[in-house]
């Protein structure tokens, strides 16, 4: 029996936290609620945005020999090292940061901590990170705001092909219960560093639903997140040999997709059913949506691609349905990337030609960033709107 929960709150992990004091005086800090506060007013902020949009970083570790600060406010640049005072606070102040929502961890003698005095985290499998918000105008189409709020459930179901219970995350949105009809559904997938939970945390995709609802721009949508990590099968960047379905895509067609449709009001049309995901879910989006066209109208792969030997595989192998797709092409087809992702460059330029070299409808958007939510965020900010229209 499948079992469903909202979700209600989040556990903190970590073993260390910022600590009072610091040798030099901080910035003057713009109060923002969301972001990491001292538990009385004789201390400092583990994280401090100031006026002038740098940011100050703390962890109180005394006993350390070296910390350092790793996240994508960095844009890319290696980790940086962190300063000690007399009384074991180590300190960071970068530079202006554009306004956005910034991930950001400490490693402290090598081991990768949390930072205990922030709410914000996000739920990784595979490492520890925080997030700070840093707002203003630019940044409202992910702020929360007064608007009609979706609801975010936790949601488990029996998988048959994996034998084992799995969990999705599933956005409804406001005022679900008096929504008659089917509604269309998005099935939106993470990254190889993240989880289900992570685009309704770090992601901030339930406050940019909310935010295009309550600014109209957007047709009633379920948007349902699965776990991409498949226990005991290696993760692939292209799709296997011999046409088998990998893992994932069994799990996906068997077991994720009926549950969805017997669980939830959504319609089983193709035209109003969308895949979306970011970087390994970007490919996934890609293995369902090229060898299963009949079960979708919108494809958003971002940050993502097959590997150039995956592309000659494809084009070997499976140049009939890359035809087919060609004669009846997707009603949105759109792959983004960020400038400055150096990551899936190679992976996105071969994909493109081979949609080019069969003619496959597409379109490619390219705004600043590099591989991260800062990116991901803007690209469905823009392609969101276009789905089911």
């Amino acid at each position: 029996m499948a079992v469903r929960n909202v979700v209600a709150g989040m556990v903190l992990l970590g073993c260390l936290s910022a600590d009072r004091g610091s040798a030099q005086a901080p910035p003057q800090p713009v109060y923002n609620p969301t972001n990491p506060q001292p538990m009385s007013s004789a201390e400092a902020p583990s994280v401090a945005v100031s006026a002038d949009h740098r940011v100050t970083f703390r962890i109180h570790a005394p006993d350390a020999t070296m910390v350092t600060l790793n996240g994508d406010f960095l844009l890319g640049a290696p980790a940086v090292k962190l300063t000690k005072d007399a009384d074991g606070v180590w300190t960071y102040t970068s530079g202006p940061l554009t306004p956005d929502s910034y991930t950001y961890n400490f490693t402290v003698d090598g081991v990768m901590v949390l930072d205990t005095r922030s709410q914000n985290f996000k739920d990784t499998p595979n490492s520890l990170f925080n997030f700070f918000d840093m707002p203003d105008a630019s940044t409202d189409f992910m702020a929360l705001r007064d608007v009609p709020h979706g609801r975010v459930e936790a949601v488990i179901y029996h998988s048959a092909s994996l034998n084992m219970e799995r969990r999705i995350h599933v956005y409804l949105p406001p005022n679900y219960e008096a929504i008659h009809g089917k509604l269309p559904v998005l099935y939106l997938f993470h990254g190889v560093g993240d989880n289900d939970i992570s685009w309704t945390s770090a992601g901030k995709i339930n406050l940019i639903l909310d935010n295009l609802y309550a600014e109209g721009k957007l047709k009633n949508m379920i948007v349902v997140m699965p776990s991409g990590h498949v226990p005991g099968a290696p993760m692939r960047m292209m799709q296997p040999p011999g046409h088998e379905e990998d893992a994932f895509s069994k799990d996906f067609l068997n077991d994720l997709v009926p549950f969805v449709q017997k669980t939830y009001s959504v319609s089983t049309r193709k035209e109003d059913t969308a895949i979306a995901g970011f970087s390994m879910g970007g490919v996934q989006a890609l293995n369902l949506a090229l060898f299963h066209p009949e079960m979708f109208d919108y494809v958003f792969p971002m940050s993502t691609g097959y590997f150039p030997a995956g592309v000659q595989q494809i084009e070997q192998d499976d140049a009939a349905a890359l035809q087919k797709i060609a004669a009846r092409p997707f009603r949105q087809f759109i792959m983004g990337r960020g400038k400055d992702d150096k990551l899936t460059e190679a992976n996105s330029k071969a994909t493109l030609q081979m949609l080019d070299d069969f003619k496959v409808p597409h379109k490619y958007i390219e705004l600043d960033g590099i591989h991260s939510f800062v990116f991901a965020r803007r690209f469905l900010v823009q392609v969101l709107p276009l789905a089911f229209r």
